[in-house]
């Protein structure tokens, strides 16, 4: 899963340096509030189980090195306002998790997630402004199980600078959980 996520992070995103802002805007999207239904022709395929905190039946959510500065992309502005970053986090479902496993943004209203097939996500990414990945946006992704291993998920959460987000896991059949991580440089 390693050489998966490096592959990703090369293939779509550009080191930019710039300084975090901090305001507390929503994400615009037409429908955050609706899950983002993804498919197992979404997925980048099946892994074995990678030395990663699983909760509630999904990898990916605990990473060290999420504080680090560094892993914020700048995507853009809203409207020329508020400035959003993007946090790159491949998450894999176990397939203890099936039929599926939903991750929810719980805190803060600001922050949300963005996923779907490595060719969707590379075009978000390859747009000139932050425009489609802020459209593209949701607070709940739900993750479908594709087979005996985990199944992968190219993405990310979008927050306007460093921030302690908090995500709940839920599936019909894994234990729920819910875990808070910095992302950027927070103390949470």
């Amino acid at each position: 899963m390693t050489l998966l996520t490096a592959a990703f992070i090369s293939a779509v995103l550009s080191a930019c340096s710039s300084a975090p802002a901090r305001p507390e805007h929503p994400v615009p999207s037409p429908a955050a509030s609706s899950p983002l239904s993804l498919t197992c022709s979404d997925s980048a395929g099946q892994q074995g189980q990678d030395r990663e905190a699983v909760i509630g039946g999904v990898e990916g959510l605990v990473l060290p090195g999420s504080g680090d500065p560094a892993g914020l992309y700048p995507i853009g502005s809203a409207g020329g306002g508020t400035r959003y970053f993007i946090y790159k986090a491949f998450l894999a479902v176990s397939a203890s998790a099936a039929p599926f496993a939903t991750v929810s943004i719980t805190r803060p209203a600001s922050a949300g997630l963005v996923y779907g097939s490595p060719s969707r996500i590379g075009a978000l990414f390859s747009a000139r402004s932050g425009q489609a990945l802020l459209a593209a946006s949701r607070t709940q992704v739900r993750l479908p199980v594709c087979g005996p291993r985990f199944t992968g998920f190219t993405g990310g959460v979008i927050v306007t600078g460093p921030a302690c987000v908090t995500f709940e896991v839920s599936s019909p059949s894994a234990r729920a959980g819910t875990v808070t991580i910095p992302i950027g440089p927070a103390t949470c």
